[in-house]
């Protein structure tokens, strides 16, 4: 009877520790910025080369309804913040939260007049759920006066919102495996 309870937290515990390595990340669009007009047109660029974004993952639009909204559209249509043809519709409450369904460049909008153009975009690389971590790439920016920009150095990441190294969660995985087998070994 004890070997089976023992067995059963090992079990227990060793598919936690799989269903960790699997988990999707929800992430804060802006993180504590939010979705806005932003006060620097690289704004979300630099949020967005501090995270890894991976196909199940959800993207999480907080901002004041009524005041702004979000819509995936098109490379040409986020370039040129055209909003007559949003991919799935426009999401106008907050939060709105978008679901990563495929790899790939997606692209990001708010749709009220002039939010666009002055900065509220965001275009995220999209990685297959089994892809090495990669960090999305931030597009090129040109200023007001036509020259080339450098973006600001992309953030860490490391809050509860950024995804991490799949990596490291096998490696979680696997140590937490063998002290499992071991215990298991030691006990019976």
């Amino acid at each position: 009877m004890a070997k089976a309870v023992i067995w059963s937290v090992v079990v227990v515990v060793l598919m936690a520790s799989i269903a960790s390595v699997f988990a999707a990340t929800t992430h804060d669009v802006g993180g504590s910025t939010g979705w806005m007009i932003p006060s620097d047109s690289t704004t979300y660029t630099n949020w967005a080369a501090g995270q890894t974004f991976r196909v199940g993952d959800s993207l999480r639009f907080t901002f004041p309804t009524g005041s702004h909204n979000v819509m995936e559209v098109s490379k040409s249509d986020y370039d040129s913040c055209t909003t007559t043809a949003p991919i799935g519709g426009t999401k106008a409450t907050s939060p709105a939260i978008l679901s990563l369904s495929t790899a790939g460049m997606h692209y990001y909008i708010c749709g009220f007049p002039q939010h666009c153009s002055s900065g509220q975009k965001l275009s995220i690389n999209v990685l297959s759920s089994t892809s090495s971590s990669v960090q999305s790439p931030p597009p090129s920016t040109t200023p007001a006066s036509g020259g080339p920009t450098s973006p600001s150095p992309p953030s860490t990441g490391g809050g509860p919102n950024s995804a991490s190294s799949p990596l490291h969660g096998f490696g979680v995985m696997a140590l937490s495996s063998v002290v499992l087998v071991v215990a298991g070994h030691l006990l019976f």
